[in-house]
């Protein structure tokens, strides 16, 4: 019998699972170490390193997360990994044969504007707003796929490090819309440009990223937001990504700014 692939090239929609194939990795990795760089990403429900090949088998706790790690990490360097990485869904045993779609969701997309997608399991599908609509030109789904490659900041290839900001100590109730809210008035974020990162009950588990279009800008959220003290009297502490000893921002412009505090 002709062999099974290990993942499938195919796209996302077709293929959306909860396990992930990482390929070119660098050297010298072990398991505690990956389950560290990728749980930053997700919620991991288990990792496997493949030693003889540099590559990697991660599975998430939803599809939704593993979905977001293969359309944001590949062509990507994740976090503490110095080399674009490779990222597809990984040959799902529960799926024995090609195209068979993913697996049922109950998991809407929450995210704001332009950031949302066309949701699983979500009351309200592309095809029934399209055949609802009464305006022009068909879907607006169609439209922001036509014109994804003319974005700003929407190319193919590895961000720069500097244009993207890792963010901690945020409330457990952060959304990804939130995060949009905070930083989209420093400059352009590009699209899928925000996640907040949650844990297995799907609640924020204080981290969360912020890409921009534009390094200057993402230095002068970082330096204006870091230390920001909130209610409960702690901090946000955010940095840029791959920083060299997790280089922080500055104090606030006119020092530490207070939430809710005196």
């Amino acid at each position: 019998a002709p062999a099974v692939p290990l993942f499938r090239n195919i796209s996302s929609a077709s293929m959306a699972s909860d396990r992930v194939f990482v390929s070119g990795l660098p050297a010298g990795l072990d398991e505690a170490r990956i389950k560290e760089i990728f749980g930053a990403y997700g919620s991991l429900k288990d990792a496997k390193y493949l030693v003889a090949s540099n590559a990697c088998i991660l599975v998430f706790a939803t599809a939704e997360e593993a979905k977001w790690v293969v359309e944001n990490l590949d062509g990507n360097m994740p976090e503490g990994i110095s080399e674009p990485v490779t990222v597809k869904y990984a040959n799902t045993p529960a799926l024995t044969g090609y195209g068979k779609g993913a697996p049922a969701s109950n998991w809407q997309d929450n995210r704001s504007a332009p950031y949302r997608g066309g949701g699983y399991g979500g009351p309200r599908s592309m095809g029934s707003l399209a055949a609802k609509s009464t305006g022009k030109g068909g879907s607006i789904q169609n439209l922001k796929k036509g014109i994804a490659n003319v974005l700003p900041g929407n190319g193919k290839g590895p961000r720069p490090d500097d244009c993207q900001l890792c963010i901690k100590g945020l409330p457990s109730d952060t959304m990804d819309h939130d995060l949009l809210e905070i930083f989209a008035p420093f400059g352009a974020i590009p699209p899928r440009g925000v996640k907040v990162m949650t844990s297995h009950g799907g609640v924020c588990n204080g981290t969360g990223w912020v890409d921009f279009n534009d390094a200057l800008t993402a230095q002068t959220a970082m330096n204006t937001l870091n230390g920001t003290t909130l209610p409960d009297g702690s901090e946000l502490r955010i940095h840029v990504k791959n920083a060299a000893k997790q280089k922080w921002g500055g104090q606030p412009e006119g020092g530490v700014l207070m939430l809710g505090g005196k």
